[in-house]
């Protein structure tokens, strides 16, 4: 039965063969919990694994997903920014949702599933609390702030406290749509009454967005979720945004090689577009404040020097 599962999963080409062993540990786990052998072990199981392998190696594939030019997000901000003002919640949660995912060079799922505590607008930030993907099931909670307001970057006034203000229209058109009827989702881009809204629902907005504003990939290509974050990283490294910055903005990690083989698209070029998403991040300011002396109990004074 396990072979056949393999097989039917090849035949639909949706999992690639190097992910399949967790849907196998989860299969064996659910039986040993049973008390039941675990079926997805053996020659069979590794043979059929090794023919799925060989199958995948076979076909011709091409990715024809290509980055979101900055650009055309500054086209969608301009025209987000026009029409916000008597927009719906549903209109203004797919063009924020868009907005936030490019800024944040967040993950499509990533953002999709923010929850309400997850995200929030001050007069200074917009941040966003993430849990980042790790190996053997390690995950790490890192919240990452995008300031409002900073100086232009080569003449190029930055476009953040824009995208803040259609959060807030949204944040403002949900909340209302919420007390109307006495309820409210625990997800952030969550409609009173509605499931929360998964990856293909952040495609669709995407694919309705650049309709509206008559943008079409290149023949042969396609804009899709993955296009956000591979633009906008594409963009920031454009500017020479530091890659440790980069790396940190949109959760990379700072020894590997995956924003370098997967994100960045080298074609990009500086533009004013992008300076207007990403200048905030060529420059930062820091301010040394007066120390706060607090008393520690337990303390006791001693000749070593440092921290005890």
């Amino acid at each position: 039965m396990v072979a056949a599962y393999i097989g039917w999963l090849a035949e639909r080409g949706t999992i690639a063969a190097s992910s399949l062993q967790p849907y196998l540990s989860a299969i064996n786990a659910m039986h040993a919990d049973l008390g039941m052998p675990k079926p997805a072990l053996g020659h069979l199981i590794q043979r059929a694994r090794a023919g799925m392998r060989r199958g995948q190696a076979l076909v011709q594939t091409r990715d024809v997903r290509i980055p979101l030019p900055p650009e055309v997000m500054l086209r969608l901000l301009t025209d987000t920014a026009r029409r916000a003002s008597n927009a719906s919640a549903e209109w203004l949660r797919g063009r924020y949702a868009l907005l936030l995912a490019y800024l944040f060079m967040g993950r499509q799922d990533s953002c999709v599933s923010l929850l309400r505590l997850d995200h929030g607008i001050t007069d200074e930030f917009l941040w966003l609390r993430l849990t980042e993907k790790m190996k053997r099931g390690w995950a790490f909670r890192r919240v990452v702030r995008v300031p409002r307001r900073s100086a232009p970057a080569c003449g190029h006034a930055s476009v953040v406290d824009t995208v803040a203000a259609i959060g807030e229209l949204f944040v403002a058109a949900r909340d209302t749509l919420a007390r109307a009827v006495r309820a409210s989702g625990t997800h952030f881009f969550q409609l009173p009454g509605e499931r929360p809204p998964r990856s293909s629902d952040m495609s669709s907005w995407l694919a309705s967005a650049l309709r509206e504003i008559g943008t079409l990939a290149p023949p042969g290509f396609a804009y899709l979720g993955h296009s956000l974050r591979s633009g906008a990283s594409s963009a920031a490294e454009a500017i020479r945004v530091s890659r440790y910055k980069g790396n940190w903005l949109g959760g990379w990690s700072q020894t590997g090689r995956t924003r370098e083989l997967h994100y960045i698209d080298p074609s990009f070029q500086p533009t004013p577009a992008s300076y207007a998403f990403f200048g905030w991040l060529l420059e930062g300011r820091y301010q040394a404040l007066p120390p706060e002396w607090q008393p520690r109990r337990g303390a006791v004074d001693d000749d070593e020097p440092g921290e005890p």
